[in-house]
């Protein structure tokens, strides 16, 4: 009996430690899996942003026309009727113009301007900036950001850009799920990597939407409710940082968005 212990004994180890190899093999294959999307947008984007820059640069002059021309119009004596008119074309041209802008932002065709960065400090000043739409929009905010948190060599505007886009999306699921929401913010740092975390309680997004979540145009908003160039954008500016941006969700469970950030890295 003594000896059927031990044998038991024996097994109970083994079977512990292959269930430890099987749920190592596990993590490396889902951070393999990770870092293969991830060069896939990134190939992808590089080769949209090449398409996305020329085309930018085509159309901004003959927008520039119309814009200049109708501003030409509305300075003169004009019937009511038409003067309305007109200014609906100044601001279609305007929107669209903003559009490219957009567009050659997503190119990165401007050097960010890069000093040491308090993530925290940049996420508490995008959160003063929505205060009062979460106000407002009963949106319950709730932030559990690392104290001792080291800096980054980063673009503070662009990172800026980022959080508040990211929090402006969330923002919009949750208040079309259901006209209320609650939104958390963390962040920490693991080894070389200072990651913020942003986890809303909306409506999840479908796992055939998060391949495409950051290609250029792809929106699942109403149509005039987004351009569809946010996250691709936010991409780009994280990219250019060295950094990952990525998605994790399951539908009707919220999603998260996080944003990894190598520690006082200088990425010129």
């Amino acid at each position: 009996m003594e000896r059927v212990g031990e044998i038991q004994e024996d097994a109970a180890i083994e079977i512990e430690a292959l269930r430890r190899r099987v749920a190592e093999l596990e993590s490396l294959e889902t951070e393999q899996r990770r870092a293969e999307e991830q060069l896939l947008i990134t190939d992808r984007l590089a080769s949209i942003g090449e398409l996305a820059s020329g085309l930018a640069h085509e159309l901004n002059n003959p927008l520039t026309g119309v814009i200049g021309f109708a501003q030409l119009l509305l300075g003169r004596d004009l019937p009511d009727e038409i003067r309305e008119d007109i200014k609906i074309i100044y601001s279609e041209a305007k929107r669209a113009a903003d559009v490219m802008k957009n567009l050659l932002i997503f190119a990165r065709k401007h050097s960010p301007v890069k000093q040491l960065v308090d993530i925290n400090s940049v996420i508490e000043k995008v959160l003063v900036l929505r205060a009062y739409e979460h106000r407002v929009e009963n949106i319950q905010v709730v932030t559990r950001l690392a104290p001792d948190l080291p800096l980054t060599m980063a673009d503070y505007f662009q990172l800026q850009q980022v959080f508040l886009n990211i929090i402006i999306n969330a923002e919009h699921f949750m208040l079309e799920a259901h006209q209320r929401g609650a939104l958390t913010i963390t962040t920490r740092c693991i080894g070389n990597s200072i990651i913020a975390s942003f986890t809303d309680d909306g409506p999840g997004i479908a796992s055939e939407d998060l391949v495409h979540l950051f290609d250029p145009f792809f929106t699942t908003k109403e149509v005039g409710e987004g351009t569809g160039l946010g996250l691709s954008i936010c991409h780009g500016i994280i990219t250019e940082h060295n950094g990952l941006l990525y998605a994790e969700s399951k539908p009707g469970k919220g999603a998260t968005f996080v944003v990894e950030l190598p520690v006082l890295a200088d990425n010129k």
